[in-house]
């Protein structure tokens, strides 16, 4: 497919209101590719911006990624801009067949690959989407693209440059998704998701640490539950989560309006809005928060086909289903090669899901809550979010219910901001046992154990407390 040169010989589409060589004015004025287009051409190092950066700039939307292109890897040249913006440059070579190098520079990525072919048109057409399809040449001062790019960003569509692209790097079927979650006004065109829909078998064929890059991506999009329902679309969840498959079609009982799944992607949404736009506590999660809230509402409710009972009122029950999840969860994350952080905070809270809708449904003492907190540690927060996100989506709770779970939950955050139930400083400590005639040993660790679990329930205040219990429960 020949690409256009479009460089400063006609106009964008009239919705960006401008032409090139303004375009071309706001990318020079970037200072991150000042710098590098500076060192280039000082360096006498033939450079390219492609594909983002450029169609962000168009867009006028804040660039996060900036991705260049080097006729061969220039080590000289690539390790002297990594000293000139104080960034570490490493490869990016595992699982791609592209040379990929990278800085990392306050946030922001800096790649720079080789160029595929003898030139920038050849490199072009075997990139992935028209709208990626775009290169600046500094030493030329002009403008590449695909024929399609300029119309493609203009009408929000998102489509192959070739039917090969696909085959080329399946990874590509995640990233279209992703496309459609983070550029506002963007989807896929048929023909992109016809294609998806018949290749998508050699998704698994993909390392999973890009996979999930991908996912993470979709999660902390502003679209996540579209990007789900997208991906149930095109075939592409249960290839990735054949641990979601069962929840489809499967129903939940009197409280809930819709099956398993539904459910399930209506509390990712739910989530993603309680950490984006606001929340009773005034919580706001980090991004490593977000993504084990939006993995955790994912994966919540998986151990539910294999724990479902009708009882004999023809109610349905789902008895031990979150440890059940847990495990789902645990084996899911592990393919992917999720971080251990991650990791542990998703089973810690699907684990722990349904807590605190079982003690609203008593009268709990605050000591019930002091030790649901230390039990949690920080993700105390996470599971109150999750917990809102499950009572507001399932359409089908009585206001009473409502009531009493808020209120539960403002208990359990004013324990959480007044006290430090975490980890609180102990009361005793072995020095204090052996004044008190306590030899070394296991019993000494079994009395510092209990009067900790008393401090963390709040029946022990002060080290006079602890100290009174020790000697009238384990007298030395």
């Amino acid at each position: 497919m020949p690409a256009e040169d479009i460089g400063g010989k006609k106009k964008i589409a009239e919705v960006l209101q401008e032409d090139l060589s303004e375009v071309r004015q706001r990318i020079l004025a970037d200072p991150i590719i000042e710098q590098i287009a500076e060192s280039a051409s000082q360096q006498k190092v033939p450079l390219y911006l492609v594909g983002g950066a450029i169609r962000d700039i168009l867009l006028k939307r804040k660039v996060k990624d900036y991705d260049f292109v080097l006729k061969k890897a220039g080590m000289p040249f690539l390790d002297q801009l990594g000293n000139l913006l104080e960034a570490s440059l490493f490869p990016m070579g595992k699982g791609r067949q592209e040379q990929v190098y990278r800085l990392v520079k306050d946030e922001k990525t800096i790649d720079f690959a080789v160029m595929k072919g003898d030139d920038i048109v050849r490199d072009l057409v075997q990139r992935d989407f028209t709208i990626n399809a775009i290169a600046y040449a500094f030493a030329e001062g002009r403008f590449y693209a695909d024929p399609k790019a300029v119309n493609d960003i203009k009408e929000g569509r998102i489509g192959l440059v070739s039917p090969q692209a696909l085959q080329a790097d399946p990874l590509r079927m995640l990233r279209a998704i992703r496309y459609r979650c983070t550029l506002p006004g963007f989807d896929l065109i048929e023909p992109l998701k016809e294609e998806i829909a018949r290749r998508r078998e050699l998704l698994p064929e993909v390392a999973p640490e890009r996979i999930r890059a991908e996912l993470d991506g979709i999660i902390l999009s502003p679209l996540p539950a579209q990007g789900l329902w997208l991906m149930h679309g095109l075939g592409l969840l249960s290839c990735i989560f054949p641990e979601l498959t069962p929840l489809e079609a499967l129903p939940q009982g009197r409280h809930h309006l819709t099956d398993v799944l539904s459910h399930t992607i209506e509390v990712v949404r739910e989530v993603d809005r309680l950490g984006r736009e606001g929340n009773p506590f005034s919580f706001r999660p980090t991004e490593e928060d977000s993504l084990i809230l939006g993995y955790a509402a994912l994966f919540h409710d998986l151990g539910k086909p294999a724990t479902q009972s009708i009882d004999e009122q023809g109610e349905v029950h789902f008895y031990g289903h979150p440890e059940r999840s847990s495990c789902l969860a645990q084996g899911i994350m592990r393919r992917l090669k999720f971080t251990n952080r991650v990791r542990e905070g998703v089973v810690l809270v699907v684990e722990n899901h349904m807590r605190i809708l079982t003690l609203a449904a008593g009268e709990p003492l605050d000591k019930a809550l002091r030790r649901l907190i230390h039990t949690m540690g920080e993700e105390i927060r996470l599971l109150l979010l999750l917990g809102l996100a499950e009572t507001g989506s399932k359409g089908n709770v009585e206001r009473g219910e409502q009531g009493r779970f808020m209120g539960l939950c403002r208990r359990i955050w004013d324990l959480y901001e007044k006290e430090d139930l975490i980890a609180p400083e102990p009361l005793l400590k072995g020095r204090d046992l052996l004044a008190l005639g306590h030899a070394p040993g296991p019993r000494m660790g079994e009395i510092l154990n209990e009067v900790r679990e008393r401090q963390i329930a709040g029946e022990l205040r002060d080290t006079e407390e602890a100290l009174r219990f020790v000697r009238e429960q384990y007298p030395s």
